[in-house]
């Protein structure tokens, strides 16, 4: 692919340039929507809390009540609350919310102190924190569709680096939950070819600008090492049109795990430690065992139409019991149900030349002859996995977590032994990513990713996309 100036366009930069107004126009007017829509849910939560005040106080003037929607709105505006940046970025941000309301209480506070102004007092201990609970109610309500307005504000993101690391950037992303594309444009820092980029315009190093104004891009997002002193140049070339500039860090991490410290005049950005132990893991023990017994009590009918089907088209057991390693390094055996022909396991060396994971401790290939009828279609149905709630209701497995591998501990890679910090699940980024269809090195990069930055949010985004995930039947073989 040329990289291209201003002067020497692509050949097909116009149905491209095309594509991206039309994009760049939905995200406009998706920004919008997306605004209107929380500051009107915030503004009928603050009118709904000052009526209800105003009926039920006898002190508190009806016309003083409704005054604090309007300072609410106001203060919110004034602390960035309704920036698309803060949007798109946290829909619940506590943190601004908590700041409108304690900027507002002592505004008041001090009111009621030098003026004797009736409601003053009422508005300090009474409308103030229940204005901040019902608008924190309504973000929360409106966060099933937050998932929409971010999959739509992913796109306008403008990417610099090196050709390899762009290329790496967009095949990561399109492995994740979004389906919008994340980079609408490439300012590359060398001249090679990038694979991967049919819906986005290349540009030089000198053409960011031009690139953030054709793209309508809100994010340029470096992916190099990049001296300080450059990155301080982008932002104030970028920051007259209001646009951001976004550093990838050394490693994936979640953003649960960033913070930002100052040390002197030093900006610091520390990364957490993840945490394995203590009352959350409990508890996700706990909610693990309890779903996977009412599971198991809804699939008994299931799992004998299934174990008939097995019995009546093969010989051999209904289940398939395997040794895989589990958290800690503990070894224990895994419950499936059977979907090969009896001694499979002596056909595999024959077979070796076809399997998808040699270079890992995988063994797959596809329309293997191994597998029975009924076996393809369970595998197909991913049904074959449902004995493994055996498996979460002892406590070995959990419903989410990295894929459970057959091989021991000293037979691992030293970097995917951390996978063992965790127990292996049901279901996991793997499995919702494309399962078998991605080589081995993407596989155990999605179980790594999920070790280093696993969340209650992770998991329920996981568990969305397992079903999806199944009834496509895509990489299941």
């Amino acid at each position: 692919m040329t990289i291209l100036d201003e002067a020497a366009p692509l050949p097909v930069e116009q149905s491209l340039s095309t594509i991206h107004s039309t994009l760049t126009a939905a995200h406009i007017r998706q920004d919008a929507r997306r605004r209107g829509y929380v500051t009107s849910v915030d503004a009928i939560a603050a009118v709904a809390v000052a009526a209800a005040a105003a009926f039920l106080m006898d002190n508190l003037p009806l016309q003083m009540a409704l005054i604090l929607p309007l300072v609410w709105l106001l203060g919110s505006w004034l602390a960035g609350s309704y920036l698309n940046r803060t949007l798109k970025a946290k829909l619940v941000d506590v943190r601004r919310l908590a700041m409108t309301a304690v900027t507002i209480w002592a505004g008041a506070g001090v009111l009621a102190q030098v003026h004797s102004i009736p409601g003053a007092r009422a508005m300090v201990l009474v409308l103030v924190p229940a204005t901040a609970l019902a608008v924190l109610a309504g973000r929360i309500a409106l966060l099933p569709f937050a998932r929409r307005w971010h999959r739509l504000a992913c796109a306008p993101v403008v990417a610099v680096g090196s050709s390899d690391s762009v290329a790496e950037f967009i095949r990561s992303s399109n492995t994740a939950s979004s389906r919008a594309p994340r980079v609408a444009a490439a300012c590359l820092t060398d001249t090679e070819e990038v694979s991967g980029l049919p819906r986005t315009l290349t540009y030089s190093m000198e053409n960011l600008t031009h690139a953030v104004r054709t793209t309508g891009a809100d994010t340029v997002a470096v992916l190099d090492d990049t001296p300080a002193d450059k990155l301080r140049e982008f932002s104030w070339e970028l920051e007259r049109l209001g646009v951001g500039v976004a550093v990838k860090p050394l490693w994936s991490v979640a953003p649960h795990r960033v913070n930002v410290r100052q040390l002197g005049d030093t900006t610091l950005v520390e990364v957490s430690p993840p945490r394995y132990s203590g009352g959350r893991r409990l508890v996700r023990d706990a909610a693990d065992r309890v779903i996977a017994g009412i599971g198991l009590l809804l699939v008994l009918p299931l799992f004998a139409i299934i174990a008939t089907a097995i019995k009546l088209t093969s010989r051999g057991p209904v289940f398939y019991r395997q040794e895989r390693t589990g958290l800690g390094g503990k070894r224990f055996k895994l419950w499936k149900f059977r979907t090969m022909i009896p001694n499979a396991h002596a056909q595999q060396s024959a077979l070796a030349a076809q399997n998808n994971y040699s270079k890992g401790t995988l063994f797959k290939i596809p329309n293997d002859p191994r597998v029975t009828k009924v076996g393809r279609w369970l595998r197909k149905t991913s049904l074959d996995e449902l004995p493994q709630l055996l498996n979460v209701l002892t406590g070995d497995m959990a419903m989410v977590g990295p894929r459970p591998t057959s091989a021991p501990p000293e037979k691992m890679a030293t970097d995917y032994r951390r996978r063992m910090l965790v127990k292996p699940g049901l279901t996991g980024l793997w499995q919702v990513s494309g399962r078998s269809n991605l080589p081995w090195e993407e596989a155990v990069r999605l179980d790594l990713h999920y070790v280093e930055n696993r969340s209650v949010d992770m998991d329920l985004e996981i568990l969305r996309r397992t079903l999806p995930a199944v009834l496509a039947k895509d990489g299941a073989y």
